[in-house]
């Protein structure tokens, strides 16, 4: 059955976009890099690999339970392309499948580990071998000329860490200033006697993915309007007696007929996913707040639902809400602090005799939920007053804290910071929703 917009062309073409490279906005990379004094990135995270290279390494994930074997490297200078080290195995499984890339250094190995031994193994390709009993399949032919020529650019390693290593000498960073992001990087480099320096490369990276490169933009709406409309979708079904539960369930189903995969869904404040016997009454008022993610560009949206007859204290509180995020939305424009932000929406309340108990809490999305630099605070992140820039994806959490009106109320959108003001990334539709 066919759903509103064509979202499995859509996304088709967006994916088809990445296969140039990995969505990272790389003017912003570097001055980042720049900022902060830092020659190279190298990052095992398979979302970082992602986000530079557009793949996601499934081996080395936490859900698999084992350290990462693949890497990306960007180096400052910029006529250093980014790099990937991972094994010939992977490279061949799985890597080719996104087809050849114009601007990519490769550096292949056989096994994971790291022995300290650099010396080059046999070039030969050693797996996969073509018998000849038939043609080989397209998928085949594909991963055997990518893989081939791969290799006859840069030999085999016999071990990850000996192409690692290379790969930092052969792209002009052995020696100078890394950001990394796993511990192995580092004890790679420790093991060989690396010596430039290293620091953490997390807020560093949080720093890049706050300002977003035009395929961001682009996957980012794309996966908010799937998101938005797959908690639409979800309030559409509801009913009375229905389990939270079910509700969540219905939000994954959702989600999945319209291409993007549900994280999480809060109904009604209760976030978590155990067994309760919470359900959804008749003059209930309460809220859907969905978070689901298309290519892993995260959606985050929220909808206050009337079941029936609101009590008259739920109904103003709405109004009051509705108020306090279109007083706050008019007025987002880059300049503005996040400080600045929650004190818009609080004078609005305040006009509105509507007091102060909403909060208001702006935060970057994108590749997470909260997609921020913080403040470094004895290893803990401190929320930083950050100022609005142009190609921000930003949402300001609208969530009622007050309790004993008759339900809970929320309502969250996500708008694109333009250079002179704000635009949503996706329908807005209505704000309170009877059912």
């Amino acid at each position: 059955m066919k759903i509103g917009p064509d979202w499995q062309a859509e996304g088709a073409e967006l994916l088809s976009a990445m296969r140039g490279g990995g969505p990272m906005n790389m003017a912003r990379a570097h001055e980042i890099m720049d900022r902060f004094g830092v020659d190279g990135i190298v990052v095992g995270d398979p979302l970082n690999v992602f986000h530079m290279l557009g793949y996601w390494p499934q081996i080395g994930t936490t859900k698999l339970g084992q350290p990462p074997t693949t890497f990306a490297i960007l180096s400052r200078d910029t006529r250093q392309a980014p790099g990937i080290v991972t094994s010939q195995f992977i490279y061949y499984y799985t890597f080719a499948d996104g087809g050849p890339r114009d601007r990519l250094q490769s550096y292949l190995f056989q096994e994971a580990g790291d022995a300290g031994d650099e010396t080059l193994s046999a070039t030969a390709f050693g797996m996969f071998v073509d018998r000849e009993h038939a043609p080989m399949s397209e998928v085949e032919t594909r991963r055997r000329s990518i893989t081939d020529t791969a290799l006859s650019q840069q030999a085999l390693y016999a071990d990850a860490g000996g192409a690692l290593v290379t790969a930092l000498k052969g792209m002009g960073l052995w020696n100078g200033r890394i950001a990394y992001d796993h511990e192995v990087i580092r004890a790679v480099a420790e093991r060989h006697e690396r010596p430039g320096s290293l620091m953490p490369a997390d807020n560093l990276l949080r720093w890049i993915r706050i300002i977003k490169s035009p395929l961001e933009i682009a996957l980012m709406r794309r996966g908010a309007r799937a998101n938005a409309a797959a908690v639409d979708a979800t309030v559409a079904q509801l009913r009375t007696g229905a389990s939270y539960g079910d509700l969540r369930r219905n939000f994954a189903v959702e989600s999945a007929r319209r291409g993007n995969r549900a994280v999480f869904m809060t109904v009604d404040r209760v976030s978590s996913e155990l067994p309760t016997d919470d359900a959804v009454r008749d003059g209930q008022t309460l809220f859907l707040d969905g978070v689901g993610h298309f290519q892993n560009y995260h959606g985050d949206y929220a909808r206050t639902v009337f079941v029936g007859e609101p009590t008259r204290a739920a109904a103003q509180a709405a109004d009051a809400v509705v108020k306090g995020w279109e007083a706050v939305r008019e007025q987002l424009r880059p300049g503005l602090k996040y400080s600045e932000i929650v004190a818009l929406g609080h004078e609005a309340l305040r006009k509105a005799g509507a007091g102060n108990l909403v909060g208001f809490g702006p935060h970057s999305v994108g590749l997470m939920h909260s997609d921020e630099p913080g403040e470094e605070s004895g290893g803990f992140y401190r929320k930083a007053d950050l100022t609005l820039e142009p190609n921000m994806v930003l949402s300001v959490d609208c969530p009622l804290l007050e309790t004993g009106i008759g339900g809970s109320i929320h309502i969250e959108d996500l708008v694109l910071i333009t250079a002179d003001g704000a635009e949503p990334i996706h329908d807005i539709g209505n704000y309170v929703l009877t059912v």
